[in-house]
């Protein structure tokens, strides 16, 4: 991808983890996070890991050349998480 395509797939990402951090889970979203990842060609291969806890958050993990995906998630008393996530 050249640089202007970069930019118009960290945007796509963004809107759509937006939209998902507007409702609550209930367990932690990765599976789709990294098909949304994969669909605009980022490679989520190293978010691959044990998410435990109720609070937690996943800082600057590169995806792409200059391109980095961030999340934190905390989870309520009622099991479900909240989750916040963007790409940079």
């Amino acid at each position: 991808m050249d640089a202007n395509e970069t930019k118009k797939a960290r945007k796509r990402v963004n809107a759509a983890l937006a939209l998902m951090g507007r409702i609550y889970h209930t367990g932690l979203p990765l599976d789709a996070i990294c098909k949304l990842l994969t669909e605009n060609g980022f490679n989520p291969s190293e978010l691959d890991g044990i998410y435990c806890g109720h609070d937690g958050r996943i800082g600057s993990v590169s995806v792409s050349n200059y391109t980095y995906f961030a999340m934190t998630w905390h989870r309520m008393e009622s099991g479900r998480f909240e989750v916040v996530a963007y790409v940079s």
